[in-house]
């Protein structure tokens, strides 16, 4: 379909059909569409809200389009989140990504760098000493090497280049800001996805449910958090079997934490996150600082199917970060990554 007749039926609030809207984003990411109107879509389609439909339609381009890396990727996990959340805290996902190894579940965590907070995944790790510039051969053989490895996502997304200018003209947040977390290269097929409201996390989770995903879980933070948090409760979507859950309300004191202030899970900067991600890493962080982390990684080792409970998890959880596994693993993967 020519692509000035898609404008012209999002002008009129018309939804895509999954074949109109897999068109687009193809005409779209293959450089066939002047910035003008890439902008022009991308705000109709906000205007009008995006369909379950559409929006899987995007996903399955997206993955196409992708650089691909080539693992097993059997009982593996990406922890990974939307970002927006403008909470401040420091990189819970990522100090639980190498917890979640450290217990013996493979990870192969896609992210970027800040959009809207100070420092983001790669931001931190690149701090600490990773070469997160890996190309997909030196992705596999660190993920083979280590058991978990770290795909910088502008390295795996070269059409997104299309995308681009006419998404920092715009400056608003569109679709392609929940799009990421499910487009992993590796073709991960379990994830723990965490979103800056109800609504996208539930939005999220029925695109996984269409896309042959094996377990999910989507969850976000009643204080606003992309990700479990220590300060409130949680809206959880389950995804397992291609049968969705409704949201399940969960509550840390379920598992044992303690509730904290949202100032003590707050980070900083680059260097007083990776200072965080360190201490937490060597047994000398915060109690909250540490609980979270434990949370958040259990919601991993339990989506990898590693165990069938979220106690259990947490068990295996605590003994990874206690034992010194997890940071093992972290200072293995930093020297892997500089040499492969």
């Amino acid at each position: 379909m020519d692509f000035k007749e898609i404008l012209e039926r999002l002008s009129c609030s018309e939804d895509l059909t999954p074949e109109t809207a897999e068109s687009a984003i193809r005409q779209i990411m293959s450089g066939q569409v002047n910035n003008e109107q890439v902008a022009g879509f991308l705000t109709a389609m906000r205007l009008k809200g995006e369909t379950h439909q559409e929006l899987t339609a995007f996903v399955k381009v997206m993955r196409e389009k992708a650089t691909k890396v080539n693992v097993n990727v059997d009982g593996a996990i990406d922890l990974v989140g939307t970002g927006g959340d403008k909470s401040g805290t420091f990189n819970i996902s990522t100090v639980s990504a190498f917890v979640v190894a450290g217990a013996g579940v493979p990870v192969i965590k896609h992210n970027n760098r800040s959009a809207s907070s100070k420092c983001g995944s790669a931001d931190v790790l690149e701090k600490l000493g990773v070469d997160i510039e890996l190309k997909a051969n030196q992705v596999e053989r660190a993920y083979k090497e280590v058991g978990i490895a770290f795909m910088f996502a502008p390295m795996f997304h070269p059409a997104m280049k299309y995308v681009m200018p006419a998404r920092r003209a715009l400056g608003f947040r569109t679709f392609f800001n929940i799009l990421g977390p499910m487009c992993n290269p590796a073709g991960v097929r379990r994830y723990v996805i965490g979103a800056f409201s109800k609504e996208v996390a539930e939005k999220m989770a029925h695109i996984l449910a269409n896309l042959e995903t094996e377990f999910a879980y989507t969850v976000n933070s009643h204080d606003g958090l992309d990700e479990l948090s220590l300060t409130s409760g949680a809206d959880v979507f389950e995804l397992k079997d291609s049968i969705l859950s409704m949201p399940i309300l969960f509550e840390p004191e379920s598992l044992g934490f303690e509730k904290c202030s949202m100032a003590d899970i707050t980070g900083g900067d680059v260097h007083e996150n990776a200072q965080i991600f360190e201490n937490i890493l060597d047994n000398n962080a915060t109690q909250a600082q540490r609980d979270i982390v434990l949370l958040n990684a259990a919601f991993g080792i339990q989506a990898s199917g590693k165990v069938s409970s979220l106690g259990e998890a947490i068990i295996l959880a605590e003994e990874s970060l206690e034992s010194g596994k997890a940071r093992d693993i972290f200072n293995n993967y930093v020297e892997v990554s500089r040499n492969v």
